[in-house]
């Protein structure tokens, strides 16, 4: 009789639905949101390595042709692209991970709630 008790607490209860659909939820964008990150975050340090090389090859070479500097101007937009685009990969991350605690949170409230209805349940039954 107890145990129908408990099930019934699990199973009828929205707080912990919500809660286990947010932190699943929530851990599969963090996955790929960290993979993203990461390759996101190597791209942008070898297009810096790469502008450096280029910088001082510039340096050796004092006279350009449009056509480099238009091609210049085209990895600089790249690299704006790129660097917003691994803002936008980190921000979704955090709210990600803000997510799950959320959903942590909720398992504490469900939790909370229901140990004083057990708790009761189990001193009637005494």
């Amino acid at each position: 009789m107890l145990l129908w008790r408990y099930y019934y607490a699990i199973k009828k209860n929205n707080y912990l639905k919500i809660s286990i659909i947010l932190i699943a939820t929530f851990s599969v964008f963090a996955v790929i949101l960290n993979i993203e990150g990461s390759n996101c975050l190597s791209k942008i340090n070898s297009l810096v390595n790469e502008q450096e090389l280029n910088k001082t090859a510039q340096t050796q070479q004092q006279q350009q042709s449009e056509s480099q500097q238009n091609e210049n101007e085209n990895k600089i937009r790249e690299s704006v692209g790129l660097i917003n685009y691994c803002f936008l990969v980190t921000n979704l991350y955090v709210y990600s991970l803000f997510g799950i605690i959320i959903g942590i949170i909720i398992i504490a409230i469900w939790y909370m709630k229901y140990k004083k209805i057990w708790s009761n349940i189990i001193k009637r039954n005494r």
